[in-house]
């Protein structure tokens, strides 16, 4: 049974919420949090959590804890886990479950982690649809709504009593709603997505608007995480302006060139600005013009007030842009007029060009990216990729997302360069490729956790010849070939690698057969500089050319390095060389202010994950999805899931310090400034720094004990 279309009374339901240190959905913090599942038998989670910034003394008198209770807290990265686990699979409410949802996935934000909340129902919207508007002005909170429903008040203003009050209301209200035809979950959905004023009154005060999440929605999986674009930015700044008005009496043919003239797809019938009756819409005049008539100079002449829709739905300047969705799903209608204050008519809006104007600064740069003709155009891109990392990290996008859409643009930027590459040799008279071959991104940004410093990681594999000789010639013409795309990314604004690790390089071109014996000699051999290798290689990502001889490599590569024992332990013995950078007093080493997160962290974190996939024969790059496969078996510790999460919080501060840095000018750095985190980021760090000090113990203990 979908969720939507399940009763009321058999969603499983989870009762939420938090205490925090103020009313700011977006910055303060969480302090404690109580969750009640619903059921046969209750199951409690409840638990005080450190905020890592002091608690306001308004704040204690309502909820009772201070600092003192939640010094010995957990802090919220250490928490989330355990309540994400124990909401999953339920339908969360709230009393004011949005203002919660916001500050969680604020919370989830900050720390770097992945809140993803899912399914959500508001306990006060729903009670407002069953009593009335006015009855709620008289029973608006929480304990005078527990009167009229003759619900118990115990504990009040802690999390977990006010989450048993909340259930149990929930509960006693089902009847009543039965009545009025709310009898199930999508049925609650609908007519909670009518509260226009409640709902924008609150999403004003930065809560989530969980009906309009799900009013249209049908789908049981749980609802990923709300895209905060439509939250974020008003109509004002998205709406087309100067809107063409047209007299009642004016004829269709006078609407269609009035669209044409002012590349509108919609005119607004009226008077003036103060007086609109009714909207003409392209869409109003290709179905007059296919009715079956057979004098078309007789439809031209057709006066508007006989085929306008009236009245016009209208959408305040103001208001956001997930209330123009929302209203224009509803009226199954395209256009919408925009209004200021005082009703009169501003703009317009349309259901196309919202949905052009959010996606545009992804796709502008991708296109650029993917259709450069030059080295030139290629550059013009990429440097749109800071902007985009800092819209995306102001829309409170993770940092691991983030990174994801820069490592695309990366893998783009080569595949293009290697185009652009093939069509020089041509010109230069070398001919086309002599035989199949792949291009190979290495690095993070074919892990896609790559950051807005990258250089150039990159290698090819050519196919066997028939001959030796063949070998020769065919690796002569691809080593051009890698110069070539390495003048064009550095050209581009990919500088090239200090190190060299560039198929331009003899040590990163080679057929078939030459990588595998290449890599069989860094497996036996395991030096310093062969780990160092394994290092850049092993994560390779395929962007183009062929797949066959990639997958080749793949299981050549594999095969080799999860046979030998001795291999994968001189791994593991090079990821404890890392110290985490602390003190030794405990503290982070620093550097002119600055704490080398990718030597310090990133670096053996990403390698620990690394080694465990090669020796438990996982397949997956990225650090996450590795964390993830790694979690899931049974001969792995469970603290090893941690550890995909401990990359995505050192991934966003690092591109939160990229982004500063790029604004101030300066060249972007994986060093990052500690007088720019939080007491509570730094604290995570710590935690994090400690945790990688124990990295060669629980690699020894895993693959040796």
């Amino acid at each position: 049974m979908q969720l939507a279309t399940m009763p009321l009374d058999r969603v499983p339901v989870v009762s939420l919420d938090l205490e925090t240190t103020g009313l700011r959905a977006r910055s303060d913090r969480i302090i404690q949090i109580g969750a009640i599942s619903g059921g046969d038998e209750l199951a409690r989670f409840g638990v005080l959590v450190n905020p890592g910034v002091a608690i306001p003394e308004a704040s204690t008198r309502i909820h009772g804890i201070d600092d003192a209770m939640v010094a010995d807290a957990d802090a919220l990265p250490l928490v989330l886990p355990r309540l994400r686990d124990h909401v999953a699979g339920h339908l969360i409410l709230g009393f004011n479950i949005g203002f919660d949802l916001a500050v969680l996935e604020a919370e989830a934000e900050r720390h770097g982690l992945d809140w993803g909340w899912s399914a959500a129902l508001c306990l006060r919207q729903l009670a407002t649809r069953l009593l009335g508007p006015e009855a709620m002005m008289i029973l608006g909170d929480l304990e005078s709504l527990a009167a009229h429903f003759d619900v118990p008040v115990a504990a009040r203003h802690t999390a977990l009593g006010d989450a048993a009050i909340t259930l149990t209301i929930f509960h006693r209200m089902l009847p009543a709603l039965a009545a009025q035809g709310i009898v199930t979950l999508g049925d609650a959905w609908r007519e909670v997505a009518k509260l226009d004023d409640l709902r924008r009154a609150n999403v004003t005060a930065g809560w989530i608007d969980v009906a309009a999440a799900h009013a249209a929605s049908q789908d049981l999986a749980p609802l990923a995480r709300i895209d905060p674009y439509p939250y974020s930015h008003r109509i004002a700044d998205l709406m087309l302006g100067d809107p063409v008005i047209l007299s009642p009496d004016a004829t269709l043919g006078s609407a269609a060139a009035a669209m044409h003239d002012s590349a509108a797809d919609c005119v607004f019938v009226g008077t003036d600005a103060d007086r609109i009756i009714g909207i003409v819409s392209e869409r109003d005049i290709v179905s007059q013009v296919r009715q079956p008539v057979s004098d078309a100079t007789r439809v031209r002449r057709l006066p508007l007030d006989t085929i306008m829709s009236s009245p016009v739905i209208t959408v305040g300047a103001d208001d956001f842009m997930h209330v123009a969705l929302g209203r224009m799903s509803r009226h199954d209608i395209r256009h919408l007029g925009v209004v200021d204050h005082g009703g009169t008519l501003v703009g317009w809006v349309s259901s196309r060009e919202l949905v052009r104007q959010r996606v545009t600064s992804a796709l502008v740069i991708g296109d650029r990216i993917a259709s450069a003709g030059s080295a030139e155009e290629l550059a013009t891109g990429l440097r749109m990729l800071p902007t985009l990392a800092a819209s995306l990290s102001r829309e409170a996008v993770a940092g691991h997302d983030i990174a994801a859409v820069i490592s695309s643009q990366y893998r783009a930027a080569l595949r293009e360069a290697a185009r652009l590459a093939e069509a020089r040799m041509v010109q230069d008279g070398a001919g086309p490729p002599p035989a199949e071959y792949a291009l190979l991104m290495l690095g993070s940004a074919a892990r896609g956790e790559s950051g807005l410093a990258a250089d150039q990681d990159h290698a090819i594999l050519f196919a066997d010849g028939d001959a030796p000789d063949d070998d020769v010639a065919n690796r002569q013409w691809f080593l051009a070939l890698g110069g070539h795309i390495s003048d064009i990314l550095n050209a581009a604004g990919i500088p090239y690698c200090k190190g060299g690790v560039m198929s331009g390089h003899e040590a990163w071109c080679r057929s078939l057969s030459g990588w595998r014996q290449v890599i069989s000699g860094w497996v036996r051999r395991a030096s310093p500089e062969d780990l160092l290798n394994v290092d850049i290689f092993f994560d390779f990502r395929l962007v183009h050319g062929s797949t066959v001889l990639a997958a080749q490599l793949q299981t050549a590569m594999s095969g080799r390095a999860t046979r030998r024992g001795s291999f994968l332990k001189l791994l593991a013995r090079n990821v404890g060389g890392h110290g985490g950078g602390r003190t030794f007093l405990g503290g982070l080493r620093t550097e002119n202010g600055r704490f080398n997160m990718k030597a310090n962290l990133t670096l053996p974190l990403v390698e620990t994950l690394r080694v465990l996939a090669i020796s438990r024969g996982i397949a997956e790059r990225g650090s996450a999805a590795r964390a993830t496969a790694l979690a899931a078996r049974n001969d792995i510790p469970p603290e090893v899931g941690r550890i995909g999460e401990d990359v995505a919080m050192v991934t966003r501060l690092v591109l939160r310090q990229q982004i500063a840095d790029i604004a101030a000018g300066k060249p972007p750095s994986s060093h990052v400034e500690l007088r720019m985190l939080s007491s509570a980021e730094t604290g995570i760090l710590k935690a994090i720094s400690g945790r990688v000090t124990r990295l060669d113990t629980l690699l020894t203990d895993t693959l040796f004990g």
